[in-house]
């Protein structure tokens, strides 16, 4: 590995050890400026996805698509970063629950043709945990905001631990 190799996994630790403990520390500012770069990264993503269409016109219509949702969502953020920090997350829980719901009822359908009662637990707790997101969205964003800065400070310290582990 390369000094500046080192350098960058020391840099992206920090960062993520930064993040993760303002999430748990600052929940609301933090999450309003994650919101924001998200809005921006969105904006940005948008832009170019319209500009590619002059470049490669091969699926153009997805490229306009893109573009239109992405700068969309991007002025969304940008006009409303308060109610972001509680939408964005609660829609991302609504829609984990959603999708336990749906691998929960397959695990369970499964369990009845046959597959054991391994697939029939995992499949009631899936339907459970999906129905609590569902139900309770605005909670399990909040939940998800919490796991997520748990996960960015595994991350920085690994990150950091890997860095200086690197000679």
């Amino acid at each position: 590995m390369e000094k500046s190799d080192r350098y960058v996994l020391m840099f992206g630790g920090i960062v993520s050890l930064v993040f993760g403990i303002l999430l748990f520390t600052q929940t609301t500012a933090a999450l309003a400026l994650i919101m924001l770069l998200l809005g921006l990264s969105w904006f940005i993503q948008g832009i170019f996805n319209l500009l590619s269409i002059f470049i490669d016109k091969s699926s153009w219509g997805w490229k306009l698509f893109g573009g239109v949702i992405g700068i969309g969502a991007g002025l969304l953020v940008f006009s409303n970063p308060v109610t972001s920090t509680v939408a964005v997350p609660a829609v991302l829980a609504l829609l984990l629950g959603i999708f336990g719901v749906l691998i929960g009822a397959a695990a369970l359908i499964g369990a009845f043709q046959g597959e054991g009662w391994g697939a029939g637990l995992f499949g009631a707790v899936s339907l459970v945990i999906g129905l609590l997101l569902i139900f309770n969205a605005v909670v399990g964003g909040a939940v998800l905001v919490w796991l997520f800065a748990l996960l960015l400070v595994v991350q920085g310290i690994l990150g950091l631990v890997f860095s200086f582990m690197r000679k």
